[in-house]
């Protein structure tokens, strides 16, 4: 009977197929080790059998930093505090992450953010803080953060009484003015319903600014004009060719400013170098 000899495993390839082990618990495919160990596949599938290949860890894509990105996140962390961020804060945000544009007609910088994007920003650090488990708060500008109830409450009554003596005045002036104040017809009564309500808007819009839709000035060149044709010019008239503040269509340019030198930069922004070539000429 022949005696049979079982080959031990030497040091070397002991060390080697540890080695194996090793590189497939490190995620190595079968084909890399095989060329790293110089072992046969089979003994590679053989010793590494019980090991499970680990997942492939995907690789973290980092978020390219928008405009709307940065602005949500600078927000987020205003919105956050105790008192909130306010309005002015928010849109500050929004000016410098947007940046700005020179406005040639009226002289001045305008942001290149919209309303749409000061809601795509609120709408994100809402969703952010509804994730974290936090209330944003978004505080008006007339608030006052220490006090923002007796605030409140003191502009409540200041309109209550603005309004009061709003209606006081326009009583006052349809005591003295109403439109065929003589007749007693429905249709008189009618004119001065209308009247009244057009005496209203007309204070609102000489004194609360933006009320109207129309410019100041240029509502104001629009009733001297109408004044003139029902009652006749004034004893001191306006020469005729000097245009009424606001009444003129002509757009205006105003360069940007260079920023080399700040104080021409400001004289031509308020129109002095103008003003100056046209008294020269």
């Amino acid at each position: 009977m022949k005696s049979t000899s079982i080959t031990q495993p030497t040091q070397s390839n002991t060390n080697v197929e540890e080695e194996a082990i090793k590189l497939r618990k490190d995620g190595m495919s079968i084909a890399k080790i095989m060329l790293a160990t110089s072992l046969p596949e089979r003994r590679v599938k053989q010793i590494t059998a019980h090991i499970t290949k680990p997942f492939k860890t995907t690789l973290k894509v980092s978020r390219i930093p928008t405009p709307l990105a940065k602005a949500s996140e600078r927000a987020f962390a205003l919105a956050s505090r105790s008192h909130g961020i306010r309005d002015y804060e928010i849109r500050d945000i929004l000016h410098e992450e947007y940046s700005s544009a020179w406005d040639t007609s009226a002289g001045k910088y305008r942001s290149n953010y919209t309303s749409d994007t000061l809601k795509r920003v609120k709408e994100k650090v809402r969703q952010r803080a509804a994730s974290e488990g936090i209330t944003p708060i978004f505080v008006m500008d007339w608030i006052d953060e220490a006090e923002p109830r007796a605030s409140n409450e003191f502009l409540l009554s200041s309109a209550t009484a603005l309004c009061d003596r709003i209606a006081e005045l326009v009583t006052e002036y349809m005591n003295h003015h109403a439109t065929r104040r003589t007749e007693g017809s429905q249709e008189a009564l009618l004119a001065q319903r209308k009247q009244r309500y057009a005496v209203e808007r007309h204070l609102l819009k000489l004194t609360v600014q933006g009320y109207g839709e129309e410019p100041l000035t240029r509502l104001l060149a629009r009733v001297d004009t109408l004044l003139d044709e029902l009652q006749g010019p004034p004893d001191a008239p306006l020469p005729k060719n000097v245009p009424t503040q606001g009444a003129s269509n002509t757009r205006e340019y105003f360069p940007e400013p260079s920023h080399e030198d700040a104080f021409l930069d400001f004289a031509e922004s308020q129109g002095w170098l103008a003003r100056t070539a046209r008294k020269r000429t």
